[in-house]
């Protein structure tokens, strides 16, 4: 046994050799010179859609919130951590007992 090679199933490539040697494929420039060309068009649509009576509720919220998106970005998302050495159960006793703590301080009991 002068070499022990290793079997190698296939779409494995070999060490050193380049999973794709071309490189990352350019952008295709036209489609998104053509989309952009749209860009008014798509805009005023949303508009549309978020002034008119006649869409649904959840299409004006759509189409209000992809308008907000685009103008000021998408809202940060906040996430708590809590880290308490209680149980899940613990810890939601405590939160309702807090809780109810604080609606007898509003009674005045």
């Amino acid at each position: 046994m002068d070499t022990i090679e290793h079997q190698r199933h296939s779409g494995q490539f070999k060490p050193g050799q380049s999973g794709n040697p071309s490189g990352r494929p350019k952008e295709d420039k036209t489609i998104r010179e053509l989309a952009k060309a749209h860009t008014a068009d798509a805009i005023e649509t949303l508009v549309s859609i978020a002034k008119s009576s006649k869409a649904s509720d959840s299409a004006r919220v759509q189409a209000s919130t992809a308008l907000l998106d685009r103008a000021w970005g998408k809202p940060a998302q906040y996430n708590e951590n809590h880290t308490t050495n209680d149980s899940y159960g613990d810890f939601l006793q405590m939160i309702a007992e807090s809780e109810e703590a604080s609606e007898m301080a509003e009674l005045g009991l």
